[in-house]
């Protein structure tokens, strides 16, 4: 699909291109939608095969954004940047240039760490820009997030346990998880408290031998395996479009929930999971802490109040389920109307008349 029609399709306001020779510095911003508030999203620091891959990761991202700040009450729109480098690349005149061109889009865009930044980068940016959350200075770290993104990916799980199962327990429950990164390993810590049977992988296999060590009772799988293991619960935590049609037939698990971005390459692959009996949990509903936590910084609204806002996602998740097969709809398809009507209904107090004050 061509540029534009791609843009007009998911109701993008903006696709931004930036650069600064002399570091390095090279990538793309996409603001999704900022009807609610300022875009907020992650800077992303990976070095794509291809500039369509880059363009595309950048779209796709900043539109699930907007979908969780809108499903979460959140005042703020989606937004992604992604600083297109090897995440060892990174230089301190690369990550300031950057923050010099956030500070001239005037708090268009709010970002936080993501795949390939840290704290300790959000507060290198922030000393060309207040647009960055998440630094070193700031009120909250990255631990946080993690934490608290963890936290609703297991009720989404517990939900959907609840809906297919008939029980929310996930004890006994086989579940794999693919990635154990900083939300991954969260996640592993409280399904060990759950009681689950659990299966883990990795691409750095130095992360699964800590994982082993510190929960002596999970099994490690390859990563070519891990996907296809006949589990009850698939947690995808690492990278994103795992789910085409040649993976899609071989599957063997009965639900997938996981935070990784852009599980699906398309909406074809919702209808193939649900043709094929398995039970797709949206990602956007399930990695919302991260927005969350940042929609906080930026209202100065405190972290118990967060973690009251990600506890919904259990009833999100369960009604969602519930209304999906009660209409015959995709969950996919229900998640993004009920967000997007949010999104729209708020957009129309804009045309309302204000009087000048």
């Amino acid at each position: 699909m061509s540029l534009f029609p791609r843009l007009a399709r998911a109701e993008h306001e903006n696709l931004l291109f930036f650069q600064h020779r002399d570091s390095g510095l090279k990538g793309v911003l996409a603001i999704h939608d900022t009807s609610l508030g300022p875009a907020v999203g992650g800077v992303r620091c990976w070095n794509y095969e291809t500039e369509g891959q880059l363009v595309r990761d950048a779209l796709r991202l900043s539109e699930s954004a907007s979908l969780s700040a809108a499903l979460f009450g959140c005042d703020a729109g989606g937004g992604k940047a992604i600083l297109w480098a090897n995440p060892e690349d990174k230089n301190e005149a690369m990550l300031r240039a950057f923050g010099i061109f956030l500070q001239g889009l005037g708090g268009r865009f709010i970002a936080s760490a993501d795949l390939g930044t840290t704290s300790q980068d959000m507060d290198l940016i922030s000393k060309e820009t207040t647009f960055v959350t998440g630094h070193i200075k700031g009120q909250t770290n990255e631990g946080d997030h993690s934490r608290i993104t963890a936290r609703g990916v297991l009720l989404g799980m517990k939900a959907a346990a609840k809906v297919n199962f008939g029980s929310a327990s996930l004890k006994g429950r086989k579940i794999a998880i693919q990635g154990i990164g900083k939300v991954g390993m969260a996640l592993l810590e409280l399904l060990v408290l759950e009681g689950a049977q659990l299966y883990i992988s990795d691409i750095f296999f130095e992360r699964v031998k800590n994982a082993k060590d510190k929960f002596f009772g999970v099994e490690m799988v390859s990563p070519d395996e891990i996907q296809f293991l006949p589990v009850d619960i698939f947690a995808p935590c690492a990278m994103g479009d795992l789910f085409t049609k040649p993976s899609i037939e071989k599957l063997r698990c009965k639900i997938i929930a996981g935070p990784a971005p852009n599980q699906l390459p398309n909406d074809q692959a919702a209808a193939d999971l649900a043709e094929s009996g398995i039970l797709y949990i949206p990602e956007f509903l399930l990695n919302s802490g991260d927005i969350i936590m940042v929609n906080a910084e930026i209202y100065g609204i405190p972290t118990s109040n967060c973690q009251k806002v990600v506890e919904r996602v259990y009833c999100l998740v369960e009604n969602l389920l519930v209304k999906a097969k009660s209409t015959n709809r995709l969950p996919q398809q229900l998640a993004k109307e009920w967000a997007l009507e949010r999104v729209r209904s708020i957009r129309t107090l804009k045309k309302l008349y204000r009087p000048a004050h």
